[in-house]
C-alpha cells in the first residue's frame, strides 16, 4: 500500500517536471530588434538613476477626545452649591 503512494507521488512529481521542461522548451527566445531596444548606455542611466521618492503627507494630529463623566446627580447639586 505505501509502495503504491510513493510510485503515486514520484509519478505525479515526473509528470510536473515534465510539463515544467515543456514550458522551457516553447518560451519565446526571440529578441529585442536594436531599434527598438535600449542602448547599453541607456539602460545603465535608466538603473543608476534615483527614483524619485514620493513623500507621504506628514500625519495629521489626533484630536483629542475628551473624557465625560457622569456624575450622580448628588454631586451635581452638591457642587452648585459650593
Amino acid at each position: 500500500m505505501q509502495g503504491a503512494i510513493l510510485l503515486a507521488k514520484e509519478n505525479k512529481d515526473l509528470r510536473a517536471a515534465n510539463e515544467k521542461q515543456k514550458q522551457k522548451r516553447t518560451r519565446s527566445r526571440r529578441q529585442i530588434p536594436t531599434e527598438e531596444g535600449l542602448s547599453v548606455l541607456e539602460a545603465s542611466q535608466l538603473i543608476t538613476e534615483p527614483v524619485e521618492a514620493v513623500e507621504a503627507p506628514p500625519p495629521r494630529p489626533a484630536e483629542k477626545a475628551f473624557a465625560t463623566f457622569t456624575a450622580p446627580n448628588e454631586s451635581i447639586t452638591n457642587m452648585r452649591a459650593m
